[in-house]
């Protein structure tokens, strides 16, 4: 798990995980703004902007367990 930041004016917080996908791997999304609507989910546009998120979009800034 990673914590990461829509680059956003908001820099919505999320954390990201590396599934394994049938095939391949892929990069699975999770809100982690506590007072957001969708906090804990899992979502694919970011609650503050609506921009669909990408990894190579956000700003990875480390692991949640080192930043709880």
């Amino acid at each position: 798990m990673v914590v990461l930041y829509c680059t956003c004016p908001e820099k919505h917080r999320l954390w990201g995980e590396l599934w394994w996908d049938g095939g391949g791997h892929r990069w699975v999304f999770f809100d982690d703004r506590d007072k957001s609507e969708t906090y804990a989910e899992q979502v694919e546009y970011c609650p503050g902007c609506g921009r669909p998120l990408e990894r190579r979009e956000l700003r990875m800034t480390g692991s949640v367990e080192g930043s709880r």
